[in-house]
């Protein structure tokens, strides 16, 4: 799957979620073998930003993935992404327990 694939499987999911915007969300990419270009970044960005218009100031967002790319670049992605809090984590569960300290209980959108 490349990064156009994911941006827009992603963006599906989240058009299907009543208000996106008030969640946090963890993406989990340990299971992803490709690469995903800096342009497929900014693109989903551009798309969430359109989809958001804002609204998710303050929300956090974590990225899980052992690519050390994607840990390197992890300032870049926080910064197309401004309204958002944006933190990398190899494991899973460090994410999940850094969304989880910063919040009271939880939802999860289906």
């Amino acid at each position: 799957i490349d990064g156009g694939e994911i941006n827009d499987s992603m963006i599906e999911q989240l058009a299907r979620a009543d208000r996106p915007w008030e969640y946090d969300s963890v993406i989990d990419m340990r299971r992803h073998d490709g690469m995903v270009l800096a342009s497929d970044i900014e693109e989903l960005a551009a798309r969430w930003a359109q989809l958001a218009q804002g609204r998710d100031r303050g929300r956090r967002t974590a990225v899980i993935s052992e690519d050390p790319l994607v840990r390197a670049r992890i300032s870049v992605t926080q910064s197309l992404f401004p309204q958002r809090v944006m933190m990398h984590f190899a494991k899973y569960e460090e994410g999940l327990e850094w969304l989880k300290a910063s919040r009271g209980p939880t939802a999860v959108a289906v």
